[in-house]
């Protein structure tokens, strides 16, 4: 039965494992460098197409599309002219789906890891009981082998006794 007592355990735990992913050293440096990552294409983008092209008139523009597309947003306001600025779009969409693939297991990781733990552990324990339970009827067998012999063994004798009679 789930109580209000529970809930709120329920509610509490995965925020608690959200905000502490938001303060980890992985989620940090994984911003850091896919943001770093973001500003440096958009330098690059703003060079290779401001000349060539008349949707990139400030830096802005270049943060803009580089944004957008490293998030598979991609509205199209801003598309890329030149060969150089196509192969960055690429690049960056490659590179976006590598981030948001990292991101998505880091959170996974942050609100199942711990139970993904705990299932191992029980699995683990359920194992060396089986295995324990497998030696004891194996012990087990062999004594009710060791009975059947014993018995045969005494029908032979009460046989033979019947039949000298």
């Amino acid at each position: 039965m789930i109580t209000d007592l529970n809930k709120e355990h329920l509610y509490k735990q995965p925020m608690r494992r959200f905000f502490l992913l938001m303060k980890s050293s992985q989620f940090i440096g994984l911003t850091l460098l896919g943001n770093s990552f973001i500003i440096l294409l958009s330098g690059v983008f703003y060079f290779v197409e401001v000349d060539d092209n008349y949707l990139v008139t400030t830096w802005l523009d270049s943060l803009w599309f580089s944004f957008a597309t490293v998030t598979t947003v991609g509205y199209g306001d801003i598309v890329p002219m030149t060969d150089a600025g196509k192969i960055i779009g690429i690049f960056s969409m490659v590179i976006g789906t590598g981030l948001f693939a990292a991101y998505t297991a880091l959170f996974a990781n942050a609100l199942l890891g711990r139970e993904f733990k705990k299932m191992d552990r029980k699995m683990r324990l359920i194992k060396k009981n089986v295995d324990g339970l497998k030696e004891d009827f194996t012990e087990e067998e062999e004594e009710l082998l060791n009975v059947i012999e014993t018995l045969k063994d005494q029908m032979e004798r009460l046989e033979e006794k019947i039949n000298k009679k």
